[in-house]
């Protein structure tokens, strides 16, 4: 759905049976595919409203869930709880500096029946360590990450209980490859690129 320069849009994410499981819904600025974002809070509080509060997510979504996009701010906030747990993903950004009060409001969402995601993880970091438990899913950015330091990074990741997401995904061999390495789900170019939610 367009509104002047901006678009409401999804973008599917598919197992390995490469059945859409979720969409990542998203509010741009510009085209599409331009993953152009002025406000991390201002689009996550258009998607919620488009989304969430104008109609049942249901119409767009199906049996799917929706991947939202949480900065520290709007994660700390009760937005998230305004949101339906059985259909959604509180994706946290990589912008969230990891510390006691983050991992205590993960903690408390994930009682509260809420799935969470980590964004663009491309490195080990320490930081990060506390939350491996807590989120159902991890997303590599594998476009900023090289074979070495990928394998490493699933090494790293696999022992706890997540599933692992390759993002942007943009070809036949970086898709093989990330089956290869047993990726859980994937989300990318080659396998669909965001379009416009049917609101």
């Amino acid at each position: 759905m367009r509104n002047g320069r901006h678009t409401f849009c999804r973008q599917p994410i598919l197992n390995r049976g490469m059945r859409v499981l979720a969409y990542e819904l998203l509010y741009r600025s510009g085209d599409d595919t331009e993953a152009r974002v002025e406000d991390d809070a201002r689009a996550t509080s258009e998607v919620i409203h488009l989304a969430f509060a104008r109609q049942p997510a249901g119409i767009f979504l199906g049996h799917c869930r929706g991947f939202v996009n949480f900065d520290a701010e709007m994660l700390m906030s009760t937005r998230p709880e305004a949101l339906p747990r059985e259909q959604v993903i509180l994706e946290l950004l990589e912008t969230i500096q990891v510390d006691d009060a983050v991992v205590r409001r993960c903690g408390d969402l994930k009682e509260r029946g809420y799935h969470l995601a980590l964004d663009d993880v491309c490195r080990r970091d320490a930081s990060l360590e506390p939350l491996l438990d807590l989120v159902d899913v991890v997303k590599i950015d594998i476009l900023q990450v090289d074979d070495a330091r990928l394998a490493e990074l699933v090494g790293w990741l696999k022992p706890h209980p997540l599933r692992l997401l390759a993002e942007k995904v943009d070809s036949l061999e970086r898709a093989s490859r990330c089956l290869a390495l047993g990726f859980d789900l994937f989300q990318g170019f080659f396998f669909g690129r965001p379009q416009g939610a049917p609101l």
